[in-house]
């Protein structure tokens, strides 16, 4: 199996294909709006303010895979979370499943030296590596919408998985 392989099932498994964890798809069922934005506590990150950040950075590391400019985040991390504020919840879930869809097929599309070159001349650092880092990023917010929902009594042992 080659490296494009391994990204292609990893990133199912964050996205829509179950394994050792709940891929976003089974955390994100039947979440409504109300779930979507609730929190705790008010320092706490909505399951919304999640994806948000979730779309924010995978789709950048989408664009500069396919090599369009990604200009910088001015306001810092915490604005991704905040990006969608004004966004319905049901928007917000077709631009998510949109994108790793879109991520999916570029994976499928791209050659295998594709994961070995640069992501630009100054750096060392390859697309495997960055694809790879985008997965654990992705799969960590997976827990914490997991626990959310355990908090909100919304999530029960029909939605384990592995």
């Amino acid at each position: 199996m080659g490296v494009k392989q391994v990204f292609y099932r990893q990133l199912s498994a964050c996205h829509d294909e179950n394994h050792w964890f709940a891929c976003l798809q089974q955390a994100l069922v039947g979440v409504t709006e109300e779930q979507a934005n609730w929190r705790r506590e008010e320092s706490d990150h909505s399951i919304q303010e999640i994806v948000n950040h979730l779309i924010v950075y995978n789709n950048r590391c989408l664009e500069r895979f396919k090599g369009e400019p990604v200009p910088p985040i001015d306001d810092g991390n915490e604005a991704t979370f905040q990006s969608g504020d004004n966004r319905d919840w049901s928007v917000t879930m077709a631009q998510l499943t949109t994108m790793m869809d879109e991520w999916l097929q570029t994976i499928e599309e791209s050659k295998e030296l594709d994961w070995r070159m640069p992501v630009h001349g100054e750096s060392g650092e390859t697309w495997e590596t960055v694809l790879a880092n985008m997965i654990v990023h992705t799969s960590y917010h997976i827990g914490q919408i997991v626990f959310i929902r355990k908090q909100q009594g919304a999530w029960g042992e029909e939605e384990e998985v592995g």
